[in-house]
């Protein structure tokens, strides 16, 4: 038997959680020195406001947080499939190594999933699938999953860089756009890191600029929201509109990468 593991950036729903069998590792965040651990998406609370207007901090779940769920996995008999975000992004790749390395090497394989949120969830339904094919063990359905990553892409816009450029997750982007002028910047995660694909100006070209580029062979698709709940319901139309025999699925993402986008944020993540 193989248990999922995920960290809490894959935002799920905890409906969404239990239909797919995954554990949620927290992640965890201080809003002006006050501590708050990152779970399921719908048990976030209200957090936009406070992340927008307070002295924010984000940490990756310590390895002993990895380590509890993967011990008590393990006592259960299963062996571990954990799925993590890019390892360019975050340092849990590195806390869940240190864990599997504690608990048993042979029975947990940890899987940098060079993506996050809707990417990751994509990947999540793969390894399901993978699974229920009994004859596929854990190390097949890790090297199956690390092929599948390269199908997976996302595209996003933020209204102000100002956030990204204090994470220092950038890779190369221009640092000098004008939110003034209304200019928005169009990022990718390429290779597992952030990069630049474009600029919009307005909301209108924003979402056309962000549907235009997915691509036509697209399998599965979800629009991801910061904030803006209004702003993705039309990206969700105009994907429907491009593509409509895909019905994209909305996912808000957590405060964790609130904390680092900015609010408000929009994209979009796709598989091919």
């Amino acid at each position: 038997m193989i248990a999922i593991v995920s960290d809490s950036s894959i935002s799920l729903t905890q409906k969404e959680a239990a239909e797919l069998g995954i554990h949620i590792v927290p992640m965890t965040y201080t809003v002006a020195g006050r501590p708050f651990h990152e779970h399921y998406s719908d048990t976030n609370g209200a957090f936009e406001r406070l992340v927008s207007h307070y002295p924010c901090t984000t940490s990756q779940p310590a390895s002993a947080a990895f380590m509890s769920t993967f011990q008590e996995l393990v006592r259960q008999g299963y062996e571990v499939l954990c799925l993590v975000i890019s390892s360019r992004l975050s340092g849990t790749y590195s806390s869940a190594t240190i864990a599997a390395k504690e608990i048993s090497a042979e029975k947990i394989r940890i899987v940098d999933t060079r993506t996050t949120v809707g990417g990751m969830r994509f990947l999540a339904e793969r390894a399901k699938e993978l699974i229920a094919q009994d004859a596929k063990g854990l190390e097949e359905v890790a090297l199956a999953l690390e092929r599948e990553r390269e199908k997976v892409s996302i595209l996003f816009s933020v209204e102000n860089m100002a956030p990204l450029r204090r994470s220092g997750r950038l890779g190369f982007v221009r640092q000098s756009i004008s939110t003034i002028l209304n200019i928005r910047p169009i990022l990718m995660c390429r290779d597992g890191t952030l990069v630049s694909h474009g600029f919009a100006k307005g909301k209108r070209q924003q979402i056309e600029k962000i549907v235009e580029t997915v691509p036509a062979a697209v399998k599965k698709i979800t629009v991801l929201y910061l904030g803006d709940i209004k702003e993705a319901r039309d990206l969700a139309a105009a994907v429907t509109k491009k593509f409509p025999d895909l019905v994209p699925s909305v996912t808000a993402v957590g405060p964790v990468l609130g904390i680092h986008l900015g609010i408000p944020a929009v994209g979009v993540a796709w598989t091919l």
